[in-house]
């Protein structure tokens, strides 16, 4: 679903930012997916990405129903 590119994020570091990097699909800094320039580009990994939330977001709803999972 994600590549091996890195995606690179300005994060605060006491009164300046640091660069850090992270790999395409994984989690980003900002608490979202991390997606590279390539993947963002191909409207097939945009369909993939899509479809994998939706089903997190399925995942998640039945857990919650069931008493489990996150708040």
């Amino acid at each position: 679903m994600s590549c091996n590119n890195k995606v690179s994020f300005h994060v605060p570091s006491g009164y300046d930012y640091r660069k850090v990097f992270v790999r395409c699909g994984n989690t980003s800094p900002r608490g979202g997916r991390a997606v590279c320039q390539e993947c963002a580009s191909s409207p097939r990994k945009v369909l993939d990405i899509a479809n994998h939330e939706e089903n997190v977001a399925a995942d998640n709803a039945w857990l919650k129903s069931a008493g489990w999972g996150e708040a």
